[in-house]
C-alpha cells in the first residue's frame, strides 16, 4: 500500500510539472538557466575584484627571511654567513589617483554587470514567452490539421465507395488521396516543430514539459518608456571607461610612497674581534617621491583609453535612440496584431460559412472535389492563421511590456 501511495505521489507531480503555467516555467528558468548562474558568479567576481581594490592607499604588510653565506676570497671584515628576518609595510600615500580611479573603475564594472544581469534575464523571460506562444500554436494547428485529416479521410472512404460502386472516375479517389496524404505529412512536419520548441524550452528552463496551461497574459495598459537597465549599465561603463584615463594619466604624475621595514639578523663565522658592533636590529623608514619624465606607453595608454571611452559613448547614443524606436514600434505592433485578430475571426467565421455550403453541395454532386478541397484548405488556413495570431498577440503584449523598460519583476506580478 506504501509503494502504490509513493507511486501516486510521483505520478501527479509529474503532471503537475509537465501541465506547466509561463509564470512558473519563468520561476523555473530564472532559478535553473545556467547562463544567468554563469552571470551571477561574474557579477560575484567582480564584487570581489573591487573589494580587492578599495583602499586606494594600498597598504602591504610583508614578513619574510633571508640567509645569506660568503665563500672564497671572504675578507677578514666580512660575516661568512648572514641571517635575516624582518617585517616591511608600505603605503602609496600618493600615486597619482591611479588607486583612487582603479576603485572607481571596479565598481562602475560591478554595478554596470548588475544591470547586464537584468537585461539578459529579460531577454531570456521574453525568449522564453515566444517559445511559449509558438508551442501554443503549434499545438493548436496540430489540432486543427488533424481536423482536416478527419474531413478528408471521410471524403475518401466516400469516394472510394462510389468507385467501387462504378459510380466516379479513379481521378476523384487519387485527388482526395494526395491530399489527405499530403495533411499527414504537415502535421507530421508540426510535430516535429514542436519538438524542436519543447527542447529549445528545455535548454533555457532546464525542466521537461509536454503540455501547456492556457492562461493568457493580462491586457497591457498604456506604458511610458523608461530607461532600461542596459542603457543604465552602458552608462555606468562610460564612467568606468573615464576611470581608465584617469588611470593612464596617473603615470605621469608624481608618486610618493612610505616604507618601514624592521630587521633581525644573526651571523655566525666572523671575525669578532674585528667585527665587534653587528647590529641584532634594525628599523629603516624612508618616504620616496618619483616623477616620470619620460617613457614609451604612457601616451598611448591614455589615446587607448579615450577612444575606448568615444566608442562606448556611441553605443550608448545608438542604444538609447534604438531603445526608443524599439518601444514605439512595439506599441504599434501590439495595435496592429489586434486589428489583425479582429480581421481573421471574420476571415474564420466567413470561411466556414462558404465550407459548410461547398461541403453540402459536393456530396449532392453539384460541385467537384477541386472546388471542395480549395473551400477546405481556406478554412484549414484561415484557422490556423487566427490561432498563431491569437499566441502572437500574447508576445506582443510581452514585447510590449519589456521594450518599455518597466522592471521584469513589475511584470511577473501582474503575469498569473
Amino acid at each position: 500500500m506504501n509503494i502504490l501511495y509513493k507511486g501516486a505521489l510521483l505520478g501527479i507531480s509529474a503532471l503537475a510539472l509537465q501541465a506547466i503555467t509561463l509564470k512558473e516555467l519563468i520561476n523555473k528558468t530564472l532559478e535553473n538557466n545556467q547562463n544567468l548562474k554563469a552571470n551571477t558568479f561574474t557579477q560575484k567576481a567582480k564584487q570581489k575584484t573591487f573589494e580587492s581594490v578599495k583602499n586606494i592607499y594600498n597598504p602591504n604588510l610583508i614578513v619574510g627571511g633571508s640567509y645569506n653565506r660568503l665563500d672564497l676570497d671572504v675578507r677578514n671584515v666580512q660575516v661568512v654567513n648572514t641571517t635575516t628576518a624582518f617585517a616591511k609595510l608600505s603605503v602609496n600615500l600618493y600615486d597619482g589617483g591611479k588607486n583612487k580611479a582603479l576603485k572607481k573603475q571596479k565598481l562602475y564594472d560591478y554595478e554596470a554587470q548588475k544591470f547586464q544581469n537584468i537585461t539578459s534575464k529579460k531577454e531570456t523571460i521574453l525568449n522564453l514567452v515566444t517559445l511559449y506562444f509558438n508551442l501554443k500554436t503549434t499545438e493548436e494547428n496540430i489540432k486543427v490539421y488533424e481536423e482536416k485529416s478527419k474531413s478528408l479521410k471521410a471524403q475518401y472512404d466516400r469516394i472510394k465507395t462510389k468507385y467501387d460502386m462504378k459510380m466516379t472516375t479513379i481521378d476523384d479517389v487519387l485527388k482526395l488521396k494526395s491530399e489527405y496524404e499530403a495533411n499527414l505529412y504537415t502535421i507530421e512536419e508540426l510535430k516535429y516543430q514542436k519538438t524542436e520548441l519543447l527542447q529549445n524550452i528545455k535548454l533555457l528552463s532546464g525542466i521537461e514539459i509536454t503540455s501547456l496551461d492556457t492562461k493568457k497574459l493580462p491586457d497591457v495598459k498604456n506604458l511610458t518608456y523608461t530607461e532600461s537597465s542596459d542603457i543604465k549599465a552602458l552608462k555606468l561603463n562610460l564612467k568606468a571607461n573615464e576611470e581608465n584615463i584617469n588611470i593612464a594619466k596617473s603615470a605621469k604624475k608624481p608618486q610618493l610612497k612610505l616604507e618601514d621595514s624592521l630587521n633581525f639578523y644573526a651571523y655566525s663565522d666572523y671575525n669578532e674581534k674585528l667585527l665587534s658592533d653587528l647590529p641584532d636590529k634594525q628599523n629603516q623608514f624612508s618616504l620616496t617621491l618619483t616623477y616620470n619624465l619620460f617613457d614609451t606607453s604612457s601616451k598611448a595608454k591614455t589615446e587607448s583609453a579615450k577612444l575606448a571611452k568615444l566608442a562606448t559613448a556611441n553605443k550608448l547614443s545608438f542604444a538609447s535612440q534604438q531603445e526608443k524606436t524599439d518601444f514605439f514600434l512595439a506599441k504599434r505592433k501590439l495595435q496592429t496584431q489586434i486589428l489583425k485578430l479582429k480581421s481573421l475571426k471574420s476571415a474564420v467565421e466567413m470561411a466556414n460559412s462558404v465550407y459548410d455550403i461547398i461541403k453540402v453541395k459536393y456530396e449532392n454532386g453539384v460541385v467537384d472535389n477541386i472546388t471542395y478541397l480549395d473551400a477546405l484548405s481556406k478554412k484549414i488556413y484561415n484557422l490556423a492563421l487566427y490561432k498563431q495570431a491569437l499566441n502572437n498577440l500574447e508576445i506582443a503584449k510581452a514585447n510590449y511590456y519589456f521594450k518599455s523598460g518597466i522592471d521584469y519583476k513589475n511584470v511577473l506580478k501582474e503575469w498569473k
